[in-house]
């Protein structure tokens, strides 16, 4: 009697969910944390028997169980349960089951943990992981998952259209089917993993089961170990890009001969301009049947002037080749300005220049240089209809040699400012539009930089970036 009345102490005031329900299952005793489980707390227990607050799925797999225990082929049993709570909504349970005996009689003892909260993270978790299987085995790009050495742990199935199968490559390292030329360059991407949240494209070659190459775009991010920092795993999205990039050269090609259209009227029409005078003062002259000096004069003028627009445009051209001699800026810059010294008189412009005291290491090609610097003050006097100034400085700006060339002519209009650069775009009469083309062009090949600020009628500065110790520059 002891041992009844401490068991059911015990089964009263445990907190865990137990039941006690005789072996023809006519009655059913649960303790308050049975109750409270289902959502019974202060309301009277209305079941009788196990079935009313079981779920029907789970209840015959109960009952078989139940009855191998009975028989005597199963000692106890553990299951997954879900039982019908008070609302009708369901909790799940880790159920243990028992057979006990008071006073020679047998009765089943049952005691659930309750795993509702597991259970249902595990649903959301398995929904998600379902919507993620769904995304990975319907997009057209592979979804890949890496060791940290890179061999594929999952690949997407449409790795198919490679000619391989997932389970093929399984295993197995990327570099298997990549382009041995590609893989130096990856390798060294790869490298820059290590960094958190650090994001990495490349593009390379990648060989399809019948030997064929493609050209492909991979996006790479690291997984990594909150506690150790270690890499876990690389997920990479790949895209075979082999269509785009064709599509891409068909439109370079097509940009190329419209630009090569475009200088080509251009061309046409510059030199159109003055072969009219020519063609007219020829032709005067051989109605009137004798010489004269000052048509000869026009026409060789104008003769000279299609020599240059064919200069500049074969400039362009044609491909430059790299120099890495020594630049004397501020010798050029005395070179140019005495160069240009008749056309400041006659408009009685002074040009002042403010040079640096040291030595600088610049290098690339000091004709170029030197065409550059000219063309820029050309054009600061141009700007300048009488009595004016241009100042020039050099100075040292970090890694960088800047020239500064000011003026305080005209300005230029901000409608104009787009068209800077532009071939056979410019506001001089006569003015083609390709020495200050070919200006961004030369400093272009010494990986340099152009930039103007400029407000009509208040002048123009012009400052030339170069970047020192550039062995490499053209």
């Amino acid at each position: 009697m002891l041992a009844a009345s401490l068991f059911k102490e015990v089964f009263y005031q445990s907190r865990i969910p137990q039941l006690v329900m005789t072996l023809d299952e006519t009655k059913v005793m649960v303790n308050p944390a049975f109750k409270q489980f289902i959502g019974y707390i202060d309301e009277t227990w209305p079941w009788s028997s196990l079935k009313d607050f079981s779920h029907p799925e789970d209840y015959e797999t109960d009952m078989q169980y139940l009855g191998e225990v009975i028989e005597g082929t199963r000692h106890e049993y553990q299951m997954e349960k879900r039982f019908i709570t008070r609302t009708g909504g369901i909790k799940t349970g880790d159920l243990h089951v028992s057979l006990i005996q008071d006073q020679g009689v047998s009765y089943v003892l049952g005691q659930v943990i309750d795993i509702t909260e597991k259970k249902e993270i595990e649903a959301k978790k398995q929904k998600s992981d379902e919507k993620y299987r769904l995304l990975a085995e319907n997009s057209s790009d592979i979804i890949n998952l890496h060791e940290p050495d890179g061999s594929y742990i999952y690949l997407s199935p449409s790795i198919s259209s490679l000619g391989f199968s997932p389970d093929e490559l399984v295993g197995r390292h990327p570099y298997d089917i990549i382009h041995p030329e590609d893989q130096q360059k990856i390798e060294e991407l790869l490298s820059s993993l290590n960094e958190e949240d650090h994001v990495i494209q490349v593009t390379y070659r990648v060989k399809g089961s019948e030997g064929e190459y493609s050209w492909f775009e991979s996006v790479l991010k690291a997984i990594f170990d909150p506690e150790s920092g270690e890499i876990l795993n690389i997920v990479s999205v790949s895209r075979n890009i082999e269509e785009r990039r064709k599509i891409e050269e068909q439109i370079k090609k097509s940009e190329k001969l419209a630009v090569i259209g475009q200088m080509a009227a251009a061309v046409a029409h510059e030199i159109r301009n003055p072969l009219t005078p020519i063609k007219g003062f020829l032709q005067l002259c051989d109605d009137k049947k004798q010489y004269n000096e000052e048509y000869l004069n026009i026409v060789v003028k104008e003769i000279n002037r299609m020599e240059e627009i064919i200069s500049d445009f074969l400039f362009l051209a044609k491909p430059q080749g790299i120099l890495r001699n020594p630049l004397n800026i501020d010798e050029l810059l005395k070179e140019v300005i005495t160069i240009v010294e008749t056309g400041i008189k006659s408009k009685n412009v002074v040009i002042t220049m403010n040079a640096i005291e040291r030595n600088v290491a610049l290098y690339g090609c000091p004709n170029g240089m030197k065409q550059v610097l000219f063309n820029i003050i050309q054009n600061a006097i141009d700007a300048i209809s009488v009595n004016g100034s241009i100042e020039i400085d050099t100075a040292i700006s970090g890694n960088e040699f800047e020239i500064s060339i000011k003026d305080d002519g005209e300005g230029i209009p901000q409608e104009v400012f787009k068209h800077l650069g532009e071939p056979f775009y410019s506001t001089k009469e006569k003015g083609t539009g390709l020495g200050l083309l070919i200006s961004h062009k030369i400093i272009e090949n010494h990986s340099g930089r152009i930039a103007y600020v400029s407000n009509h009628g208040e002048g123009t500065t012009v400052k030339i970036s170069l970047p020192l110790q550039n062995s490499d520059a053209s």
